[in-house]
């Protein structure tokens, strides 16, 4: 079952702040699922943080 991460844990998981995660998504730099007003991310959409940034390719 695949699980979805709030800001706060996205953020964790990829070992950056949530204010520079929150930027990335109203940029579009890395994808995310809306519901309403709620922002949930996948195990894929952190995984395609990590290709299109390649700084956070050492932080794996």
């Amino acid at each position: 079952m695949a699980r979805d991460y709030t800001y706060a844990e996205a953020a964790a998981k990829l070992r950056i702040a949530e204010t520079t995660l929150r930027r990335w998504v109203s940029k579009g730099r890395i994808p995310c699922h809306r519901l309403g007003r709620k922002v949930r991310f996948t195990d894929e959409d952190l995984a395609a943080a990590y290709q299109a940034c390649p700084a956070l390719a050492g932080r794996r």
